[in-house]
Parts: structure tokens; C-alpha cells; sequence
């Protein structure tokens, strides 16, 4: 609450629906299954049995949607079973629902943006999923530029200054010039 001089009262409310509750929960699960290792694990071997495959090309080969259709069953069912395993009220289809109202919603925060939303479109979108096989190529193929090769890292200059008086008086103690 916000109290002003004039006597107004501010108050702000936050809408907090058993339908937003709901879809956080599922997305909390969520997360903590992309970090499993078991996810990790099955991920890495399917992008690797048909990495080699994709080419980074506007034409789309058959094989393409022959992949992306194993991808998209391998993966919901994977999920599928996870969360069931998860939650005991879990309904795909409630979740789907909600999916898509945040998708389209102007306070999804960010939720469109982040990696777990583009993991998720993955199994129905062909594109993100070739861009995220693509991606991978080049990867494996030593085209992507690791962050590390831009990063300089130095001291800021006043812990150079201390370090700097630390020896100095070090010095002057042990009468060393």
C-alpha cells in the first residue's frame, strides 16, 4: 500500500489466478526436466544421429520433416511422461490452452522470449526446429565463436594500487631496496 499526505490510498493488485498458478507450476516442472540429465542426455543424442543431415539452405529436403517428426514424437512423449510423473493433475491440453493465451498475451514478461518457449515451439514449428539443427552443425562444424576468444580480463585499477602498496610495504619491512 502507498499512503500519500492528501489521504489517498494506492493500492496495487496483482492478479494471481489458480490458471496462472497452474501454468507456472507446469513450467517450473518443465525447467527442471530440460536440466535433468536424462533430457540433457537424449537431446545431445538426437542432435547427433542427424545433425549432418540439415544444411543451412532455403530448400527443405523430405528427410527434414521425416526428422522433425520423430523429434516432435520423441520429445512430447518424453515430456508427456515426465510430467505425469510430476504432477498428478497434469492436462496437456489445459496446457496447451494456457500456452497459447501467453503466447499472445502482452504480460508474458519475457516468457515468449526465454529458451524454455523456444524449446516448446520446437516440437510444432519445422522452422526453430531446423534454425536449432542448423545451429548445432555449426557447432560440431567449429562455425560458432566461443566467447571466451573476446573476453579480456583484467584487475580494475585499484586492486593493481593495493597490490601495488602491499609490495611496496613488504619491501620497506624487510628493508629490501
Amino acid at each position: 500500500m502507498d499512503y500519500s499526505d492528501n489521504g489517498d490510498t494506492n493500492i496495487d493488485i496483482v492478479c494471481q489466478t489458480s490458471v496462472n498458478e497452474y501454468f507456472d507450476q507446469v513450467i517450473g516442472h518443465i525447467e527442471d526436466i530440460v536440466l535433468s540429465e536424462k533430457f540433457q542426455d537424449l537431446h545431445e543424442q538426437f542432435l547427433e544421429r542427424y545433425w549432418s543431415k540439415f544444411e543451412d539452405n532455403e530448400e527443405n529436403k523430405l528427410e527434414y520433416m521425416e526428422v522433425f517428426e520423430e523429434y516432435t514424437t520423441t520429445f512430447e512423449t518424453f515430456f508427456m511422461e515426465e510430467l505425469n510423473r510430476c504432477m498428478d493433475n497434469f492436462d496437456m491440453e489445459k496446457f496447451a490452452e494456457e500456452l497459447n493465451l501467453h503466447e499472445s498475451s502482452p504480460n508474458a514478461m519475457g516468457f515468449v522470449d526465454s529458451e524454455i518457449f523456444e524449446l516448446l515451439y520446437s516440437f510444432s514449428n519445422f522452422q526453430i526446429f531446423k534454425n536449432l539443427m542448423l545451429d548445432y552443425r555449426s557447432k560440431k562444424e567449429g562455425r560458432v565463436q566461443h566467447l571466451d576468444f573476446n573476453i579480456l580480463i583484467t584487475k580494475p585499477l585499484h586492486q593493481e594500487a593495493e597490490l601495488l602498496d602491499r609490495v611496496v610495504d613488504t619491501c620497506l619491512v624487510n628493508n629490501i631496496k
